[in-house]
């Protein structure tokens, strides 16, 4: 079953970047720098075409398919490709001191060493 909704997944995908790419442009016919047809391209009145009904139907398909997949995803795995390493108790530099809440070794002031002749 997810196999063929991975499969179903791909032909979305690759449908929705075909008809976003099919689609004309909403400023290019009508010069959008000189002003001809700002009017038309700010307002939110217009209708769209079977283009723009197909590309919103491929993009609430794709939206929907993956959040099934995820979770059918989710559900089939239980492990996690972390459960095999080995925690780290604490960093291997210099500046572990300076990290809140990793435990720090306390240094001994060391005896003053004498030096004979």
């Amino acid at each position: 079953m997810i196999t063929t909704l991975m499969v179903i997944h791909a032909i979305c995908s690759a449908l929705l970047v075909l008809m976003v790419l099919l689609q004309f442009g909403k400023g290019a016919e009508a010069g959008f720098i000189s002003g001809a047809g700002s009017d038309q391209v700010f307002s939110g009145a217009t209708k769209g075409n079977i283009l723009t009904h197909i590309t919103t139907f491929l993009a609430v398909m794709f939206l929907g398919l993956s959040i099934v997949l995820a979770k059918l995803q989710s559900k089939s795995t239980t492990t996690s490709i972390m459960d095999d390493e080995a925690p780290i108790s604490r960093p291997l530099n210099q500046d572990a001191a300076k990290v809140p809440g990793v435990p720090t070794e306390e240094k001994k002031p060391e005896a003053p060493v004498e030096k004979t002749k």
